[in-house]
This record gives C-alpha cells, sequence and structure tokens, in this order.
C-alpha cells in the first residue's frame, strides 16, 4: 500500500467515525432517571386513587341525573336503591345500585317494574347512603326525605371522598372531602 493510499483510506475511516455512548454514560443516566421515577410513584398511585374515586361518584350522579330524566320525561316514579345482583334491593349500598321504573311504588323490584340501570361494586370505591333508597315522583322531586350517598376509597387508602347530596327537589350536587387523618371515609361527613 503507497502512502497516498494509506492517507485516503485513513481520511475516509475518520468521516465515517462511529460516535456511541460508553458504559459510564448510559449508567448514569439510567441512574438519575430511576430516582426521578422513584420520587414521582407514590404521586402517581394517590392521583390514579383519586381519579377511580371521583369516576364512581361521576358515574353514580349519572344514575341519578338518569332516573330523574326519566321519572319526569315517562312520568313515573323512579327508585334507586342498593342492590347486590340488579334484581332485588338490600341494604348495603357498599354492594351496588339499581335503578329502576316503580310501577306499583313500593320500593321493592317486581315482576310489573322495569330496571333503568344497574351499577355492580368495584374493589377500588365503595357506596354509602344514609337512606335505605331514593324515589323521583313523575314531577322529578324526592317522594321522602332529603339524603347522600358517598363514594370512599376501599380499604384503609387515604383519598379523596366524594359526597353525593339529593336535595328534597330531586336535584343533585357534589362535595368533594380530602380525607387526611386515618378515619374512615363516612365518619368525615354529616348526613
Amino acid at each position: 500500500m503507497s502512502p497516498t493510499q494509506h492517507v485516503r483510506l485513513t481520511q475516509q475511516l475518520s468521516i465515517h467515525r462511529i460516535s456511541a455512548f460508553s458504559l459510564l454514560e448510559l449508567m448514569v443516566v439510567i441512574s438519575i432517571t430511576l430516582i426521578i421515577i422513584s420520587f414521582a410513584a407514590p404521586s402517581f398511585g394517590s392521583l390514579i386513587s383519586r381519579s377511580q374515586i371521583e369516576n364512581k361518584a361521576n358515574t353514580v350522579f349519572d344514575i341519578f341525573q338518569l332516573a330523574r330524566g326519566t321519572a319526569i320525561s315517562q312520568g313515573k316514579f323512579i327508585t334507586l336503591c342498593p342492590s347486590i345482583d340488579g334484581q332485588q334491593c338490600n341494604q348495603q349500598w357498599q354492594l351496588g345500585l339499581m335503578a329502576f321504573i316503580d310501577n306499583n311504588h313500593d320500593r321493592e323490584f317486581s315482576g310489573n317494574d322495569e330496571i333503568i340501570t344497574f351499577l355492580p361494586s368495584t374493589t377500588t370505591s365503595t357506596l354509602h347512603g344514609n337512606q335505605p333508597y331514593f324515589t323521583y315522583n313523575p314531577l322529578g322531586a324526592l317522594k321522602g326525605r332529603m339524603g347522600s350517598v358517598i363514594t370512599c376509597p376501599s380499604g384503609e387508602k387515604l383519598s379523596t371522598s366524594v359526597r353525593l347530596l339529593i336535595s328534597q327537589m330531586g336535584r343533585v350536587r357534589t362535595q368533594e372531602q380530602p380525607n387526611q387523618t386515618h378515619s374512615s371515609c363516612k365518619s368525615n361527613f354529616r348526613y
């Protein structure tokens, strides 16, 4: 190989030089990334928990709005009650929620009644109510007393709770309550 060819070959190789990160640089970047993620992970957990609570509260809010709207538009009595299976009412709101057209006004689901919707229980949040049922009359007002339903996180997690207040006129509004103590979700609200 002549010296001229050697110079040309060296120039060609220097033009196509491959640049890359060293192993040390990669390890430093990965370490910094892991440290940042470890600080951010707990806040993501609480964000997800809060989102699940608010999602369930919004779903329950929509069910109350649907029941009231159906009562007004169809001119019928609509009952909302706790239910495990969507076929009969029970006394535990945390097991599910059912809304049905109450044709005989007895606040119990029977053969001539029609189910509007059913919300089964979830593992992420629970419902608690201060009334055994809510019934809307054909004018959209509650038949009976006003009340509230609380959406709480499942288990002992500290998270935001959402209370739905149902007025005598049948309107629903929400109240958000951050749970900052280790007390139960239900104890933070007065009915």
